[in-house]
């Protein structure tokens, strides 16, 4: 068995994840702002997040880092809130939808149950504009069209580092309007090495 360079393919795989950090950087706007008033503004409830499949794991790391910094956040998972832990969420909660393609079923419960509770806010993280997450979105974050790192463009890779940097964004902006500060990150890190 002739082996590859497994080098030439950690560095090429780096490489494609740097260039959807590029474009991601550049599709920045005014929507983000939004989102990230909108979290603030989120005083009498919680961010709820949710997802399925990789974007779902994604999704859990998002939420433990708003924990962190004291938003309250958890996540919610897509398949789950499909068979009753829709009751987790509440008005006056923001929910945060990730999905690439914004069209995974287990979404779209999630999604009409949005709908029908008006005092919720709906951000989605999506890279479909056609899709019907980002159309029933309240506010839309657009993550650009990338290609996978792997060979055959079809393991989420690309995507889902566009899904985690947007989403450490989020916590980071918000942190940092709080004046969130190392005194406050160690109060919910009492185990932490700081």
């Amino acid at each position: 068995m002739k082996l590859k360079k497994f080098k030439t393919i950690a560095k090429n795989v780096i490489e494609t994840e740097i260039t959807s950090l590029r474009k991601l950087k550049k599709n920045i706007n005014v929507s983000f702002e939004k989102a990230v008033k909108t979290i603030l503004n989120c005083k009498n409830g919680k961010i709820v997040i949710s997802g399925t499949g990789k974007s779902g794991i994604i999704g859990k790391k998002i939420s433990s880092t708003f924990a962190s910094i004291g938003i309250p956040s958890f996540f919610a998972d897509a398949g789950a809130c499909s068979h009753g832990d829709l009751g987790v969420i509440s008005s006056n909660d923001v929910v945060i939808l990730i999905s690439n393609s914004g069209e995974s079923e287990e979404l779209k419960n999630i999604i009409q149950y949005i709908k029908r509770n008006k005092k919720i806010i709906l951000i989605g993280i999506v890279s479909k504009k056609n899709s019907i997450l980002y159309r029933s979105s309240n506010i839309k974050l657009l993550i650009p069209n990338v290609k996978e790192a792997d060979p055959a463009g079809i393991v989420p890779t690309s995507s889902t580092i566009a899904q985690l940097s947007i989403g450490d964004a989020l916590a980071i902006a918000t942190m940092e309007q709080r004046n969130f500060s190392k005194l406050d990150f160690k109060k919910f890190h009492p185990s932490g090495t700081l």
